[in-house]
């Protein structure tokens, strides 16, 4: 399978792909159970041929056969290693990546974070300097007033007036 087909290929049909080639073993490991079955129904039969030459000529088929499907199981094992490790390698690669740039995400969320930070720090210590602004002003007003009304008791007592509340 070309690596392009794998690369464009999601993580449900690279586990899709990794159970077929687990069947396919699976499979072949059933049908060397059969094929270890035969040698053993060819082993009976040997063990009743009568003559030599003929329980040679039945070894001589039998270990053929036997060889012949152990290489072909063996060779059908490789193949689905190789494309299991493949498979996996091209899986971690995207595991990877999707890890980087979710690693990228965090980083930039923690520089928003941190620029947000920094503009309400901002904005508090700007409200701050306003309120106390502000509260320097009443104050300021405050004491003029006061400053005024004083004044204005001292000239009422001295004209023998009495002194209004605040406000009239």
């Amino acid at each position: 399978m070309a690596d392009k087909q794998l690369r464009s290929m999601n993580r449900t049909e690279l586990i899709e792909m990794i159970y077929a080639l687990q069947q396919s073993e699976r499979t072949l490991r059933e049908e060397n159970l059969w094929l270890h079955k035969q040698v053993d129904d060819k082993r009976l039969r040997l063990d009743k041929a009568g003559s030599i030459a003929e329980a040679a000529l039945s070894l001589n088929h039998i270990f053929e056969d036997a060889q012949a499907a152990a290489q072909q199981y063996l060779d059908s094992i490789q193949y689905t290693e190789q494309n299991a490790a493949q498979t996996l390698a091209q899986a971690q690669q995207q595991a990877d990546e999707m890890l980087r740039q979710a690693q990228t995400e965090v980083d930039v969320a923690a520089i928003r974070i941190q620029q947000a930070e920094e503009r309400c720090r901002a904005l508090r210590e700007q409200t701050d300097r306003e309120v106390r602004q502000q509260r320097e002003a009443f104050l300021s007003t405050a004491r003029t007033a006061l400053s005024k009304y004083s004044e204005l008791t001292a000239h009422f007592e001295a004209a023998g007036e009495e002194t209004p509340a605040p406000g009239q």
